[in-house]
């Protein structure tokens, strides 16, 4: 065989659209390293509501609540039902979609710990990795507290399974550098009990999605999937069992129907979880 032909070039931009601040390698991959820098803001809102269940945020409004100064950072999420006018102002947005997009982050104030760290989008830290950490440090402020005596925190993350130093730090320095914002975005989250998943049930072995409007509360629904056994993900794949959907399903549900994932109404999932599927 002959020697292998050369990696491609290609030219990436200096910086992001908005933002001065110049790009840095790292790695495989470019970044901004300006935690103030509207498209890296545009993107973290998009992973947190993606990472919660959230399909009323797009990128075309997560667009406009950045350029509008709706929305300076997460925490500004939750402030929005304090600026419906101005949230009614948008282009294009009705008062049914806005009050859809209340009601759905209003239903996300209330999460595990795993699930706030995973949903942060700090560099390498998804749900596994979140999990993990949260089976050994079981508040905010705990995990806060570590990042100033960093040396015996590492010490004690990487004496957890599957955690080595590269993630501990990578999981300091994210938790170090957004500390503010994160305490601020905490301000208006209840964090709810770690619920680990039975190991027998009549879900034992199915993973569940949940999308589209609910009678019952979101966060009651995957506690009561896991405690009977089953796994909660939060995107659609086609290694995913079911779709719980209820009112306006949109994207998942058009997705799970390409993928041939089986749809299970949300009214129907009690009567599963009495007595399997």
């Amino acid at each position: 065989l002959g020697p292998l032909p050369p990696s491609p070039q290609w030219d990436s931009p200096p910086h992001w659209p908005g933002c001065p601040t110049g790009l840095i390698a790292d790695g495989a991959c470019i970044r901004c390293p300006n935690l103030d820098c509207p498209s890296r803001l545009e993107r973290a809102i998009l992973y947190w509501c993606r990472k919660l269940g959230m399909d009323g945020i797009g990128e075309k409004l997560a667009e406009q609540l950045c350029s509008t100064g709706l929305v300076e950072g997460l925490a500004d999420l939750y402030r929005l039902e304090d600026r419906e006018e101005e949230l009614l102002a948008l282009d294009r947005m009705a008062e049914k979609s806005a009050s859809n997009i209340l009601e759905e982050l209003n239903s996300s104030r209330s999460m595990t710990l795993s699930s706030f760290i995973s949903a942060l989008g700090l560099p390498r830290i998804g749900p596994e990795i979140a999990s993990l950490v949260c089976s050994e440090v079981n508040t905010l402020e705990e995990i806060i507290s570590m990042t100033e005596d960093r040396d015996n925190a590492v010490k004690r993350l990487v004496s957890i399974d599957r955690i080595g130093e590269t993630v501990a730090n990578l999981l300091l320095d994210g938790i170090s550098s957004r500390r503010e914002e994160i305490l601020d975005l905490y301000s208006h989250i209840e964090i709810t009990e770690e619920i680990t998943a039975s190991s027998d049930g009549p879900l034992s072995g199915s993973s569940f999605c949940i999308t589209g409007s609910l009678s019952r509360p979101r966060k009651e629904i995957p506690l009561s999937i896991k405690s009977a056994g089953g796994k909660v993900v939060w995107s659609v794949s086609g290694r995913l069992d079911y779709l719980v959907a209820g009112g306006a399903a949109g994207s998942k549900l058009d997705k799970a129907t390409r993928l041939d994932v089986r749809v299970l109404p949300a009214a129907d999932l009690e009567k599963s979880i009495g007595g399997g599927i």
